[in-house]
């Protein structure tokens, strides 16, 4: 349920971004408040499970958007066998680098588009989830997004993102069972970055 509810917030957010893009097609009058610039801070993702992250986030000129960040948290995997499915918690940690392109860019805004790629690995300290202890997953994925700041406090960017991430992971525990990591799908980030 609580899935489905974040999902259908999500492609909510994503209809009124791409519905009011039109509205703000004009590029602002003045320089936007974060071009040319790098920022550092915090990088939450929720993709089934929550995720921390530290982020370094730069755009080069008003449209050209990078960024990394480094996720740890606790991520649900699933094992299925013979008709029998059995979830445990993971440690996962994770490098994500985002590549961002403005569509719009006004004096305090931006809402681009862009790719992502994600690489991680997973660790289970459980029963017999400890066959899948350091196996590697990759997350490509794409998105749309938005970054803003306030007039009084420029040097602050505000962003949130909503996308699609696939999973590439497929361990098997006792050459037999299907096991997934519950973070496919569609997925939000959102982050507070200082820029110098």
């Amino acid at each position: 349920m609580k899935k489905r509810f974040l999902s259908i917030v999500a492609v909510a957010m994503v209809v009124m971004f791409l519905s009011v893009g039109s509205v703000f097609a004009a590029d602002g009058a003045g320089k936007n408040f974060i071009s040319n610039k790098v920022g550092v801070g915090f990088q939450g993702m929720v993709a089934g499970s929550f995720l921390n992250g530290l982020s370094a986030r730069g755009w080069i000129g008003d449209r050209v958007g990078l960024e990394g960040s480094v996720f740890y948290g606790k991520a649900d995997i699933e094992a299925t066998s013979g008709g029998y499915t059995d979830e445990t918690d993971a440690d996962l940690w994770m490098l994500e680098f985002k590549a961002m392109y403005a569509l719009v860019v006004r004096d305090f805004s931006k809402f681009y588009i862009g790719g992502k790629i994600g690489y991680g690995q997973v660790n289970v300290s459980e029963g017999g989830f400890d066959a899948i202890d350091g196996e590697a997953l990759w997350t490509p994925g794409v998105f749309v997004g938005a970054e803003w700041s306030f007039p009084q406090l420029p040097e602050v960017g505000f962003n949130f993102d909503v996308g699609y991430s696939a999973v590439l992971f497929n361990p098997t525990i006792n050459g037999n069972e299907d096991v997934d990591i519950k973070m496919h799908g569609v997925n939000a980030t959102f982050g507070v970055h200082y820029y110098f």
